[in-house]
């Protein structure tokens, strides 16, 4: 049996084989608040916030935020109180962003805490929560935590001085020294 199959239709097939096992996209943003309901069901205390945007007389997904009650107890009972926010933008037919929220165990692992996908940023000069060179982040902190603590990360200090031609040891030397203070207090604390 001879037959030639060109890629445009293997794609074809491949597009309509996983439509036909996983079902639309539409579908899938439909089964998210199944998903919330089931979390809210099986974890008692979780936050999920699921937000849709009027587009043309229909509902359309727009944000999806979720944080489990036992992720919020292990993080009072056993982390440092130091919360990590990144975020990437999402590309695809469906533009946002994805962002994340991450605290630090004892053994200095990160501690995933909630996660955010939010469709609906259409102008990012509001909040901007992608880059430690840009300043959204500290502004939205600002405005929504106003007595939070706001600190860098050396790491990334580091790194943005040796990006700006500042590097050598002037340059490790006083972080070196910091570290190691930083170190030695926290030793002795406990």
């Amino acid at each position: 049996m001879r037959c030639h199959i060109s890629k445009d239709q293997a794609y074809r097939a491949r597009r309509k084989a996983l439509k036909k096992l996983e079902g639309s996209p539409e579908y899938q943003y439909t089964r998210l608040w199944d998903y919330a309901v089931e979390i809210r069901r099986t974890n008692p205390g979780s936050t999920v916030v699921l937000g849709t945007e009027d587009v043309g007389g229909k509902n359309k997904f727009s944000k999806f935020y979720v944080c489990f009650a036992v992720i919020k107890a292990g993080f009072r009972e056993g982390c440092r109180k130091i919360i990590g926010v990144d975020g990437c933008h999402l590309k695809g037919p469906h533009e946002g962003i994805f962002l994340t929220a991450v605290g630090v165990d004892p053994n200095n692992s990160l501690f995933p805490l909630s996660y955010v996908i939010n469709l609906g940023i259409k102008d990012e000069s509001r909040y901007v929560f992608m880059s430690d060179k840009q300043k959204g982040l500290i502004q939205a902190f600002q405005e929504v935590l106003p007595d939070a603590a706001h600190r860098f990360c050396v790491r990334h200090m580091h790194n943005n001085f040796k990006n700006a031609g500042l590097s050598g040891y002037r340059l490790r030397m006083p972080y070196g020294e910091l570290l190691k203070h930083a170190l030695e207090v926290n030793l002795r604390q406990g």
